[in-house]
């Protein structure tokens, strides 16, 4: 049976369609992940050129439909479009009952610009019923230039993880020089992930890196708030996130599915480890195991907290194969417990927090050592209802016994961090020092510049110890 446009069905083509169009936008663009992942109801709408479009119109065309049973074929210049959305193909088909589909000869964009500012184009689109989605000959443009073209790629619907990059990453400092650094989701699964890192550098070759992660008690999700660490907070400090619209609860963020408890497998070669005393130092993990339990925020207060300001508690432990690239002549193993996390004790407001906070860390070597860290500090933070973050943390540390590496022992005992990130229209600021105070000298200032469109976020970040200058392309508003 086919229907043209003057048929009084073709609203049920129009319905089934959409299915095609809902499960294959979302998923594509959300392949990149310099900042961070928020669902389209959880995202502010940014300043923009562009014309703002409905978000809840669709609109659907093509020359032909045919129904046949559960299954809708669309054939003719088919295009949809849902708010700032757009589907281009020269023709779709889509199972309604068994929810696969079908695209041939695709463009995709979620730019509502006439001229889109990117788009994605691929020969072929398939979407399973294990809610995955192949894309063969997959390209990604910025305006009409293409910046990366790919045979296949296998991604996951409503993924709530940042997916693998999808645009590569271009940076150059005094170490490594210039830098290619791209990275592919080989395995997807609402529970257990493999992620293949490949950085190519003018100075150092070629430094591969895997990572796998599985959710032992739960999907692997994104979760919204922020992670104490052992090591210099200043490169993740200013990262930037999306302010949430005017309409939206922050407690949606949180997730009823997330796993907190997840096991792990890292396997690197010449990876770059940001050593203080020595910039240069490159670190193999052959392999790195381990399991991490994540916490929910305490609070010694009746005050419940912005998601954004959480600050989670967290045990985890490893056990690795490790060889560094200075001086060792053959690989240790090392076993490792890190406890770390921070109560909320002052009431102040969902979006202000002061906390208290504690790390210790309890490491042991194949070669007889043992290495204790331990630190205390405080953590302040406040979050604006636009989205800008303030912070300032006070972390000192201690430690006690010998450790074979040099990435594992503490260089700064006492630092003092303080970050600021804004939004002003369609512009990002941001700024992070990190002062040691122990020698009374400014250790490291990074600083970002962005600006948004209702669909890319491009990003400019300066590092002043490494001479880092990094870009990085984020698709926003998902």
């Amino acid at each position: 049976m086919r229907l043209y446009f003057d048929s009084t069905k073709l609203g049920i083509a129009a319905i089934a369609i959409c299915g095609l169009l809902a499960c294959t936008l979302s998923p594509i663009c959300a392949q990149d992940v310099p900042v961070a992942q928020a669902s389209e109801h959880e995202t502010g709408q940014p300043s923009t050129e562009c014309a703002r479009q409905d978000p809840d119109s669709i609109n659907i065309s093509a020359s032909a439909f045919e129904l046949n049973g559960s299954k809708i074929f669309a054939e003719g210049q088919l295009r949809i479009q849902r708010g700032g959305q757009r589907l281009f193909a020269d023709e779709a088909e889509y199972d309604m009952e068994a929810n696969t589909g079908n695209a041939s000869n695709v463009f995709i964009t979620t730019c509502s610009c006439e001229k889109p500012h990117y788009h994605i184009s691929a020969k072929n689109i398939k979407l399973l019923p294990n809610q995955k989605l192949i894309a063969r000959g997959l390209s990604v443009h910025l305006g009409k230039t293409r910046i990366i073209s790919l045979p296949r790629m296998v991604l996951r619907l409503n993924n709530r993880t940042g997916p693998a990059s999808l645009f590569p990453r271009l940076s150059n400092d005094s170490q490594e020089g210039l830098t290619l650094r791209h990275s592919l989701r080989l395995v997807d699964t609402p529970r257990t992930q493999t992620t293949l890192d490949l950085k190519l550098t003018e100075n150092l070759s070629i430094q591969p890196g895997l990572d796998a992660r599985y959710g032992m008690r739960g999907q692997l999700v994104n979760f919204p708030g922020r992670y104490l660490s052992n090591d210099l907070t200043i490169s993740r400090a200013i990262d930037v996130t999306e302010p949430l619209a005017k309409d939206s609860a922050p407690k949606r963020m949180r997730s009823l599915i997330a796993s907190r408890l997840q096991a792990f497998a890292r396997h690197a070669i010449r990876q770059r480890t940001y050593d203080i005393s020595d910039p240069n130092l490159l670190l193999y993990r052959q392999p790195e195991l381990g399991i991490v339990y994540q916490g929910s925020q305490l609070s010694a207060v009746k005050q419940t907290l912005d998601p954004r300001l959480e600050l989670y508690p967290q045990i985890f432990t490893t056990w690795g194969v490790y060889k560094e690239n200075q001086g060792q002549v053959k690989s240790l193993n090392r076993t490792r417990l890190v406890m770390q996390g921070a109560v909320n004790t002052v009431r102040m407001g969902p979006r202000t927090a002061i906390q208290p906070l504690g790390i210790a860390t309890i490491s042991s070597y194949s070669n007889g050592d043992s290495y204790r860290t331990y630190g205390w500090g405080i953590d302040a933070a406040h979050l604006t209802h636009k989205g800008a973050f303030y912070s300032a943390r006070y972390v000192s540390r201690t430690s006690s016994g010998a450790t074979p590496f040099k990435f594992d022992d503490i260089d700064i005992k006492r630092e003092l961090d303080l970050t600021v990130r804004t939004y002003h229209g369609k512009h990002v600021y941001g700024l992070s020092l990190n002062y040691d105070i122990a020698s009374g000298t400014l250790f490291d200032w990074e600083v970002l510049y962005g600006q948004r469109t209702d669909c890319l976020g491009t990003y400019l970040r300066w590092n002043n110890r490494f001479k880092h200058l990094s870009f990085d392309i984020g698709l926003i508003n998902l």
